[in-house]
C-alpha cells in the first residue's frame, strides 16, 4: 500500500534538496553495474569501495570543485587518499597532482569557510571520533590545522549558522554516544562545545543535513538513517539549541522520541 506523507509548513522538496545537497555524502562506487549507498553502523567493515565527497570552490575560480576521500583502486589495505578535483567550465574535473594521504578511518567530511578568510576549508570526521580541520588557501591547497574536537565516532557532519552570528557552526552525529553534538564556530578556525541531544535509536547510524526549513533565518537540522522515508526535524532556536518538531518529522512513533 502506498502511503502519502503530508509535511506541514516544510516543503518536501526543501527536505530532499537539503539531504541530497548536504556537503558530506557517503556513497559506494558502482559495483557490477549497481550503484549502492553505504549505510549501516559505524562499526561495519569497510569493503574498500566507499568514498566521501564534499563540494566547494577550493581555488576560487567561480566553478564548483570536489574533495574526494577514497582508497586507491578500492584497496582495503591501503590508507585513504584525499584528492581535490577542480571543476572546469565544460562540466569536467581536473584532478590535483599531489593528493594527501590520510591517517585513520574517515567517516564524514564537510566544507565551509571556518576561519573567515574567504577560502573553503574541510572538516574530516573519523571512526575514532577525531574531527580534523584542513584550511584552504583559496588556490586549491589544503593544510592540516589539527584536531578541533573529539567525540565517540564522527559519522556525519552538517554545517550551518546555529546561533545567528554569521559564523559557520557544525553538528556532529556521534554513533557511539548516540547523540548529536553542536560545535559553535569562533570565526578563526576553532570551535567550542555547545548543546548536545540524543538520537532516536542506539545502534543506528544517523546522517545530518542543515538548512532553514521554516523560513525564520535560523539553520535547522534534519536527521535521517538508512530506513526509507524516515527523518527527524529539529528546528533551530537561534542560540545553538534546537526544538524537536514531531509534526514535521516522519518516524514510526514521533511522540516517543525525546531528544533532551
Amino acid at each position: 500500500m502506498t502511503r502519502n506523507i503530508r509535511i506541514p509548513r516544510v516543503s518536501a522538496m526543501a527536505l530532499a534538496i537539503a539531504l541530497a545537497a548536504s556537503v558530506h555524502v557517503r556513497a559506494a562506487e558502482t559495483t557490477g553495474g549497481n550503484a549502492m549507498i553505504a549505510g549501516g553502523s559505524a562499526d561495519d567493515a569497510e569493503d574498500g569501495s566507499s568514498m566521501l565527497i564534499a563540494t566547494a570552490d577550493f581555488n576560487r575560480d567561480g566553478v564548483a570543485d570536489v574533495a574526494e576521500i577514497a582508497r586507491p583502486a578500492g584497496d582495503p589495505d591501503k590508507p585513504y587518499i584525499l584528492q581535490l578535483l577542480f571543476g572546469q567550465r565544460d562540466g569536467s574535473f581536473r584532478p590535483e597532482s599531489l593528493p594527501m594521504t590520510l591517517k585513520g578511518d574517515p567517516r564524514s567530511m564537510a566544507a565551509g569557510d571556518f576561519n573567515g578568510d574567504g577560502a573553503p576549508d574541510l572538516l574530516i570526521g573519523d571512526r575514532d571520533g577525531a574531527v580534523t580541520e584542513l584550511l584552504g588557501d583559496g588556490r586549491g591547497n589544503l593544510r592540516f590545522a589539527g584536531e578541533i574536537a573529539h567525540v565517540g565516532s564522527a559519522v556525519s557532519i552538517a554545517v550551518g549558522d546555529f546561533n545567528r552570528d554569521g559564523i559557520p557552526d557544525i553538528a556532529v552525529s556521534d554513533f557511539r554516544a548516540n547523540a548529536v553534538t553542536i560545535l559553535l564556530g569562533s570565526g578563526n578556525g576553532s570551535f567550542r562545545a555547545g548543546w548536545s541531544f540524543a538520537l532516536p535509536m542506539r545502534g543506528t547510524t544517523y546522517y545530518l543535513a542543515a538548512a532553514d526549513f521554516n523560513g525564520d533565518g535560523v539553520s535547522d537540522l534534519v536527521i535521517s538513517s538508512g530506513e526509507e522515508g524516515t527523518f527527524v526535524v529539529m528546528l533551530g532556536n537561534g542560540n545553538g539549541t534546537f526544538t524537536y518538531a514531531p509534526a514535521l518529522s516522519n518516524i514510526r512513533d514521533p511522540n516517543s522520541y525525546c531528544p533532551t
